[in-house]
């Protein structure tokens, strides 16, 4: 009784949270957020058919009937055309685009693996919770290379999400048991499948994964080029590569001049995304030690100031997955982030605010969409994307040109179970070491 009362509570919270700012839409129904139980399924998501090569749609930008002398073409959110990347919703050459994309898990904490290699090239960039109060990055690869990309960490259950909404192939150091358990469960990287999953635990070694040293688990680096071509043979030429995103250049009415975005995901992680008109871009701020004071968070591949063309916060269900994910202080859970169905969302381009929701279920294909609350799409700006998750019952509000976010962060400590052992170092309980538990490397191939 007291489970069903929680969750009744949750599914309240979740309505509320949805429909949190935006005006009431005779048309349609309010939207709820729909909270599963930790343990159960998630629903079942068929594996991601290749997006059809269209020209570009002849739908209106998103101007909500008002009339323009001379639309900018709108691509997306179910076709682009030939030569546009559905990532970013840019012009690049076809061959890039008829890669397979390259999600990369990037370590954030401890302070020492920053600056990262490779964040500024990425498509689009998730950053979500890990456990603990702390955060790490997926970071997607389609139209750009880049020479080095990490350090590389250990995946965690959104990624079940993320690379399979992308078609794209997962890269991480490892993972816990649970959370390798879970991604193998997945249709993505099931039996034959297990490609898809770039790992030193499936027995991927250098190249692609190269560890600069053994004795630091903060120390490992890939390049796009080396695991485009480690997986070459598996993948094909057959283009992968989809989104639900749509894409204008045009300014979007209906906004709310928004020109900082502050997020607190939890009282060691603090983020701020700074607009400047020129070059119509955002610039990321995060803390720079346990003071919280924010610099500017730099590239050490292009040792440039990180931007991001739009900032999209997608508020969804967090819940403690009872799997461990690190050993200090006694033991951390991760988490099962829901990010399917709907949610709150807040997108930020041109400087301004738009009150929406993230739509991901079977009607998008699985594909993650971003709307306004009566169901039409919100075009991004062409160009990179950074995702903000953070839970469903996040505070938030807009003061004066300031969107401000204070997360709530979910206990994964209490109730976790603890390893029965000394706590480990490299090699904690449920990492399998490939060297130990393989004769020899696996090479992928066809």
């Amino acid at each position: 009784m007291q489970r069903a009362s929680q969750v009744a509570c949750l599914l309240g919270l979740a309505a509320l949270a949805a429909c949190r700012g935006a005006p009431a839409t005779p048309t349609l129904a309010p939207a709820i957020v729909a909270v599963y139980q930790t343990g159960s399924p998630a629903p079942v998501m068929d594996t991601p058919a290749a997006p059809a090569t269209a020209a570009a749609t002849s739908a209106p930008a998103a101007t909500r009937g008002e009339p323009t002398a001379t639309r900018a073409p709108v691509y997306g959110p179910d076709t682009y055309p030939a030569g546009i990347n559905p990532l970013t919703g840019q012009a690049a050459d076809p061959a890039q685009l008829d890669r397979m994309p390259i999600a990369v898990k990037v370590s954030n904490f401890p302070y020492a693996v920053r600056p990262q290699s490779g964040l500024a090239l990425a498509d689009l960039v998730f950053e979500h919770l890990a456990e603990a109060g702390l955060t790490r990055f997926t970071a997607l690869y389609l139209q750009n290379d880049a020479v080095k990309v990490g350090s590389i960490r250990s995946a965690r259950y959104i990624d079940t999400e993320i690379a399979p909404m992308f078609g794209a192939m997962l890269v991480t150091s490892g993972s816990s048991l649970g959370t390798m358990q879970h991604l193998r469960a997945n249709p993505w990287f099931l039996g034959e499948n297990v490609w898809r999953l770039v790992s030193e635990e499936s027995s991927y070694v250098c190249p692609p994964l190269c560890r600069e040293s053994p004795d630091d688990a903060n120390t490992l680096f890939a390049s796009t080029e080396a695991l485009w071509a480690a997986t070459a043979d598996r993948a094909g030429d057959t283009r992968t590569a989809q989104s639900g995103f749509a894409f204008s250049a045009a300014a979007l009415p209906g906004g709310t001049p928004a020109g900082e975005v502050l997020l607190d995901y939890s009282l060691a992680a603090h983020v701020a995304w700074r607009y400047a008109t020129a070059p119509g871009s955002y610039t990321r701020w995060q803390e720079k030690d346990t003071s919280g004071e924010l610099m500017a968070h730099v590239d050490a591949l292009t040792n440039q100031p990180i931007t991001a063309s739009n900032v999209v916060v997608l508020f969804a269900n967090h819940q403690n997955n009872f799997v461990p994910e690190d050993f200090r202080d006694g033991g951390n859970c991760g988490m099962e982030i829901q990010l399917w169905t709907i949610g709150p969302a807040k997108v930020f381009r041109d400087g301004q605010l738009y009150e929406g929701r993230w739509h991901r279920d079977a009607t998008t294909s699985w594909r993650l969409r971003l709307e306004m609350n009566d169901g039409q799409v919100i075009p991004l700006r062409p160009g990179n994307t950074w995702l903000a998750v953070v839970g469903l019952t996040a505070d938030a509000a807009l003061n004066g040109a300031t969107y401000t976010v204070t997360n709530k962060v979910l206990d994964t400590k209490r109730d976790c179970p603890v390893p029965p052992t000394e706590t480990p170092t490299l090699t904690p309980e449920g990492y399998l070491d490939p060297n130990a538990t393989l004769a020899a490397p696996v090479t992928p191939g066809p």
